[in-house]
């Protein structure tokens, strides 16, 4: 096996538990709740706390990529991840818990960034594409893989070791990392003074507007309907009739889609298959319009997944391509916008009923939808 291959498996490896951290605390809300006696809404900060500073850190570690070395930056930053995730299992109230939670934001923000700097520099060809795809698949499956991982910790043990777990996680990652990375040409800084004219032509582009909004909701909506979910069973449905992880589970099913990717967009287009993933949110999503049960609920969240599991690499192939001069730049604003999606979705889920979450997603996408068709005509 060639060391460009041990090093992909690494960062896909990588890639899964470093986004997990994103969603790791929704399973875990309700006993945050008990555990601190503070309100749902309160505890549902563990996660907004990550995923705001989160969102900053990838356009400013997408910045330092630029500039110094890449394997020195993503080495620093699996150890200090690794770091703040341990403290993490000694917080003695929820304050401190939040706090810990918005560094361990900023430092989980090294990766991805730095990750696709990494897969430019070294690999090349259909290699790096399969690679870049790969990563990207991995973000998506811990969007549940995530939540599994920690209830079943936090159910086995107690809460604190969840983060006992991922703090031996990003300890395996930093190994794999330290013997697999290559030594990185440091960036040029010439670029330094351009950066703010790149970001507001990228802002300024009304197609990659188009495709900034429709990637906005996409992890919203995860964040939105499980953050929801965990609290409605948690308050109303406590008859629900099977355990939370296996819905978890069957969704995991939901990811098939995107390792078909690159033959659906060589065949459809990526505009099209953008379109028709969208419908299938809506599709998932309508029979809990009419009634709430299991089965609808299943419905919902495997289709759910399995819609984000090709729009996403669809948005990404469409952002590259419309940002014809500042490619680089629209990745970094579209990683930004995708996480303030997230944030917003997990500062939502608490707010807003579960029964109305079930009323508004196809609502939205069936709006995201007539953008995507805009955005398909504009481009024939």
């Amino acid at each position: 096996m060639s060391k460009k291959l041990i090093t992909a498996i690494i960062l896909i490896y990588c890639s899964i538990f470093v986004a997990s951290s994103i969603y790791v605390m929704i399973p875990v809300q309700p006993l945050l709740a008990e555990q601190f006696d503070v309100s749902l809404q309160l505890a549902a900060l563990s996660s907004t706390m990550f995923v705001f500073p989160y969102a900053f850190g990838l356009v400013f570690f997408g910045l330092l990529a630029d500039r110094f070395s890449l394997r020195k930056l993503l080495l620093a930053g699996m150890a200090s991840l690794s770091i703040i995730t341990y403290l993490l299992s000694f917080s003695n109230s929820i304050y401190l818990l939040l706090f810990l939670r918005s560094v361990q934001g900023v430092l989980a923000a090294s990766f991805a960034p730095v990750t696709f700097a990494y897969c430019f520099q070294n690999f090349n060809g259909s290699f790096r594409a399969l690679v870049i795809a790969m990563i990207n698949t991995g973000f998506l499956f811990a969007g549940v893989f995530g939540q599994i991982v920690s209830a079943f910790f936090a159910d086995w043990i107690s809460y604190p070791f969840v983060f006992v777990a991922f703090f031996c996680f990003y300890l395996s990652c930093f190994i794999g990392l330290f013997f697999t990375l290559n030594p990185s040409i440091t960036g040029s800084r010439e670029q330094d003074r351009r950066i703010f004219p790149m970001i507001f032509s990228c802002i300024s582009d009304r197609h990659l507007q188009k495709v900034y909004g429709i990637t906005f909701f996409l992890l919203l909506t995860i964040m939105l309907f499980y953050g929801s979910f965990e609290m409605y069973v948690f308050t109303t449905w406590r008859e629900f009739p099977y355990s939370i992880q296996l819905l978890r589970l069957i969704s995991l099913i939901g990811i098939v889609p995107a390792f078909f990717s690159s033959k659906l967009m060589n065949r459809f287009g990526a505009e099209s298959v953008l379109r028709f993933q969208l419908m299938v949110m809506v599709i998932g999503f309508s029979p809990a319009f009419f009634s709430i049960n299991v089965t609808t609920i299943m419905i919902a969240s495997l289709l759910m997944i399995a819609s984000t599991s090709l729009t996403i690499p669809m948005v990404v192939l469409l952002v590259g391509r419309l940002a014809s001069q500042f490619k680089s730049t629209a990745l970094a604003l579209y990683s930004f916008v995708l996480l303030m999606g997230a944030t917003v979705g997990s500062m939502l889920a608490p707010a807003i009923g579960f029964p109305v979450v079930l009323v508004l997603i196809p609502i939205v996408f069936l709006v995201l939808t007539f953008f995507s068709s805009l955005l398909l005509d504009d481009n024939q």
